[in-house]
């Protein structure tokens, strides 16, 4: 029989590594109620629950701007709870019920949360159902605990205009070292017309993603996540992502999440890909 000692070096890295359930004030039993925390904290990084414009019972505001204007309001509460604030967002991704019809009123609010660039990374996600709400947004934030937590944004040439439409390409947080990037579309500098076919939008949204782990000094093996939205998907429809896929990854294998949506950003986009890489 052996046994292991742990040295003081990997008790250190433990203590460090603890999760930390987050609150914000007075809502605590509510996530005590539905078996869940508002947010999590590991080390640097604060992971935060989908917030949606409930009121203190739990309801959804029934105005549709209002309840996008709580679920931002519900949002800095979390964060603040956690230690920091909108500035301090690496990852957003948003769920709708209804994104052509929505759109524009996520993003005036959004204007007022993401004032200035830098922005944070996004994806935008149509869905069937939330639970009663019309409107959902989680992120992922960095905690500025010390001089070398930071966020630094990218928006690399080689990719389409993000920033156009108040969003980045890229977030690296750091000194994780971990990079966060917007949902890639059938999009690329140059290109207007988007491919009606989703093997042609899948080839397009790899090339975005391949272009941003050249910007970022990095391959397929740091390639730690990535999560693919497609449209109506079945099979067949992910077999085609999946060959676009294959290119990019090579013999490479991470973590892959397919997901299944009744819409996303624009009616003619098909696939979505999310990705995080841990940078070399």
């Amino acid at each position: 029989m052996s046994c292991l000692v742990r040295s003081p070096l990997h008790e250190k890295d433990d203590d460090m590594a603890q999760r930390e359930a987050v609150f914000p004030a007075n809502r605590q039993a509510l996530y005590e109620k539905h078996g869940y925390s508002a947010a999590v904290r590991s080390d640097d990084l604060l992971f935060v629950s989908g917030q949606v414009g409930s009121r203190p019972d739990g309801s959804p505001e029934p105005d549709f701007e209002a309840q996008v204007r709580l679920a931002f309001a519900n949002l800095e509460a979390t964060l603040a709870a956690g230690g920091c604030g909108f500035d301090d967002i690496v990852d957003v991704t948003t769920f709708h019920t209804d994104p052509e019809k929505q759109l524009g009123t996520v993003m005036a609010v959004k204007g007022e949360a993401f004032k200035s660039a830098p922005y944070p990374t996004w994806t935008a996600v149509g869905v069937n159902w939330l639970s009663g709400f019309d409107f959902e947004i989680k992120v992922v934030a960095r905690i500025p605990s010390g001089t070398s937590a930071s966020v630094s944004r990218r928006n690399p040439p080689t990719m389409w205009d993000m920033a156009s439409v108040g969003y980045s390409h890229i977030s690296v947080a750091e000194p994780g070292r971990l990079a966060f990037l917007s949902g890639q579309i059938a999009a690329s500098p140059g290109t207007e017309d988007t491919p009606k076919d989703l093997a042609g939008q899948a080839k397009l949204a790899t090339s975005s993603l391949a272009a941003a782990l050249k910007d970022l000094e990095a391959t397929a093996q740091d390639i730690v996540m990535l999560r693919v939205y497609v449209v109506n998907a079945n099979t067949e429809a992910f077999q085609q992502v999946g060959a676009a896929l294959r290119v990019l990854i090579g013999n490479a294998k991470p973590s892959i999440t397919t997901i299944g949506v009744q819409a996303l950003y624009t009616p003619e986009i098909k696939v979505e890909i999310e990705m995080v890489v841990r940078l070399p």
